[in-house]
């Protein structure tokens, strides 16, 4: 954590503490280690399993992200506070500015404990952003630890925002978009301040899902015939499914396989969801868990 008491009940920063002083957590309130040096930044750090309230193990990039969001919200004038408590929640954001709390997410984090805090801030009244740490980029393929934090608007439509501590700036990635055995699709744009990226929401940039190129459909062919050949677990399943209820998956998948690249929600191919439908089966756990988004609002 980056700020402490002293013994007068003053409010440090880790970067004005002095060695030698004695130093407590706002929360607990037990006697927290300044931590500084040429390699890292100076920040405080509790006993091992001291506290129930601050997470440990802080890394530089998280700390360095909390105070660029404390630059980027004073040069807009606002009064932010850094690591203030929530008594009511038990929760403590890393940045809380108004009716806003800001968490920058560079740790593993589960559905259930991410969707658990976000729900207790709207509980209370508050506007939640979450923003994210270099080890939940978009590589090839989605997974379930970067689709969790996937949000909509309507005008960028999927997106997910990361800080990047080195450049100083935050960068969107938005119109996310998925289609079977291909990379994700996405367009990126960076900012350089709060306002750049409240100016960049207000800008309408949703377009069309992008239909698939020539050479786009032949590597999606390709891919499904190879694994159908090798006889996958997974295929090997869907192929006995078609089977028994009287199709040949190859004819079902000329027949239902898309043209476009479509929402980032699927962690399964998806002209298995097709598949289901034309087979009358009920879809199973086809999809990422979800939790920021209501599909009655998406066109």
């Amino acid at each position: 954590m980056i700020y402490a008491k002293d013994e007068k009940n003053n409010i440090i920063e880790a970067n004005m503490a002095k060695k030698g002083r004695k130093y407590y957590c706002s929360g607990c309130h037990g006697q927290v280690i300044l931590r500084c040096g040429k390699l890292r930044v100076s920040h405080f750090a509790h006993k091992k399993h001291a506290c129930d309230i601050f997470s440990e193990g802080e890394t530089s990039e998280h700390l360095r992200g909390k105070k660029l969001l404390m630059t980027w919200l004073r040069k807009e004038g606002k009064n932010p506070q850094i690591e203030a408590y929530l008594t009511s929640l038990h929760q403590r954001p890393d940045i809380l500015c108004n009716n806003k709390a800001f968490e920058f997410q560079c740790s593993p984090i589960s559905v259930e404990r991410m969707s658990e805090r976000s729900k207790g801030y709207i509980s209370e009244g508050y506007d939640f952003f979450w923003f994210l740490g270099k080890r939940y980029l978009i590589k090839k393929r989605l997974t379930q630890q970067i689709a969790q934090f996937i949000r909509w608007h309507k005008n960028l439509g999927f997106y997910l925002i990361y800080i990047n501590v080195e450049q100083r700036n935050m960068e969107v990635y938005y119109h996310i978009q998925q289609a079977d055995f291909l990379p994700v699709r996405f367009y990126r744009k960076k900012v350089n301040s709060w306002k750049e990226l409240q100016d960049f929401f207000k800008q309408n940039r949703i377009k069309n899902y992008n239909l698939l190129s020539i050479s786009e459909r032949k590597r999606q062919k390709n891919c499904f015939y190879r694994n159908c050949l090798q006889s996958t677990n997974k295929f090997k399943k869907l192929q006995v499914i078609c089977y028994t209820h009287g199709y040949i998956l190859q004819e079902i998948y000329e027949e239902i396989s898309s043209e476009r690249y479509t929402y980032p929600i699927y962690k399964e191919y998806i002209f298995t969801k097709k598949m289901y439908e034309k087979l009358n089966l009920k879809d199973i756990e086809l999809y990422y868990q979800l939790p920021f988004i209501n599909f009655s609002n998406i066109d």
